[in-house]
């Protein structure tokens, strides 16, 4: 049940903020793309599935941190971190339409 809690604590705002922003977000991040190391660029199945689990992991911190802004005092506090997490959801969902679409690996390698 603590893998469970831990999961669904920062989709309900129940999680520290501090746990979501330095545990989820830098630390799980940087997690994440260390496996990236692992995959292989020529596996497209493995890079698609890699690329899909960063896009569903980004979501995830981002809708986390949302819902963890109500624990800021300030309201502007609450303010700058809701609006820094949906700009976050949209560039996360932005980056995987790119990639999912090739234009990503197109604008990298400097072919259009």
């Amino acid at each position: 049940m603590k893998w469970r809690e831990a999961f669904l604590d920062p989709l309900r705002g129940k999680a520290s903020l501090s746990r979501v922003v330095w545990g989820y977000g830098l630390l799980g991040s940087v997690l994440v793309s260390a496996l990236g190391v692992f995959i292989d660029p020529g596996n497209e199945a493995a890079r698609r599935g890699y690329a899909l689990f960063g896009l569903l992991y980004g979501v995830y911190v981002s809708v986390a941190l949302y819902q963890c802004a109500r624990q800021r005092r300030s309201a502007l506090g609450r303010a700058v971190l809701r609006a820094s997490a949906v700009l976050s959801l949209l560039l996360v969902l932005v980056m995987g339409y790119l990639d999912y679409t090739g234009a990503l690996s197109l604008v990298l390698i400097g072919t259009q």
